[in-house]
């Protein structure tokens, strides 16, 4: 047989085989991602509806009366009761790590999301936290300590639909200098008061 044509034979089936294992890990990406893309895109399409009326809804967010002591011109406009995931940022060396890009971990998170292969993260559990969202802080309480958020170390603040070991949650994404929180909450509202108070105070 012409070895020409027997090279022709091998380079068609090495063509096929990869063909077929590119369609295999197609279908397979396809099958694991259709959940979150799903309840992402139900989720996009919230926002998109949220953003028409986001300024109207803003101009008419007023001070909620707490015993919650507060500084001098400072007032609450948002308190709910939420489940918080609290996880530290530290770098190889174990010291507190900062960000050049400050959306560049957000989309490397964003990026997880539609790997083909399970990126296990470690994740901390959900602790039931009080918030309350000020025009100065954010006051975080879940009963056995405060924490304390100022606006000027808020990095970033985003809506995220979040993996928690195999669940798909609608949460807000809060970024410090030293650590991140995920806020489950179906309500909007949440982020657009941080990021208006967050741009107030820089």
């Amino acid at each position: 047989m012409d070895s020409k044509f027997i090279i022709a034979i091998c380079i068609i089936i090495l063509y096929a085989i990869i063909l077929l294992i590119v369609g295999i890990l197609s279908y397979i990406y396809s099958v694991k991602h259709k959940p979150f893309k799903v309840i992402n895109d139900e989720y996009l399409k919230e926002i998109a509806e949220y953003k028409k009326v986001e300024d109207e809804i803003l101009k008419k967010i007023k001070p909620i009366k707490t015993k919650f002591e507060l500084s001098e011109n400072e007032s609450i406009y948002f308190v709910d009761e939420l489940e918080v995931s609290f996880n530290e940022i530290v770098n190889k060396n174990n010291k507190k790590k900062e960000f050049d890009d400050e959306y560049d971990q957000y989309i490397k998170k964003l990026k997880k999301n539609y790997s083909l292969f399970k990126i296990k993260e470690k994740q901390s559990d959900l602790e039931k936290t009080l918030i309350y969202v000020s025009n100065k802080r954010i006051v975080l309480d879940n009963g056995a300590e405060f924490k304390i958020i100022k606006f000027n170390n808020v990095i970033l603040v985003e809506n995220y639909i979040w993996n928690f070991n195999g669940k798909y949650l609608k949460t807000i994404y809060l970024k410090t200098k030293n650590e991140e929180m995920y806020f489950v909450s179906n309500d909007l509202k949440l982020k657009s008061i941080i990021s208006k108070f967050r741009l107030e105070n820089e």
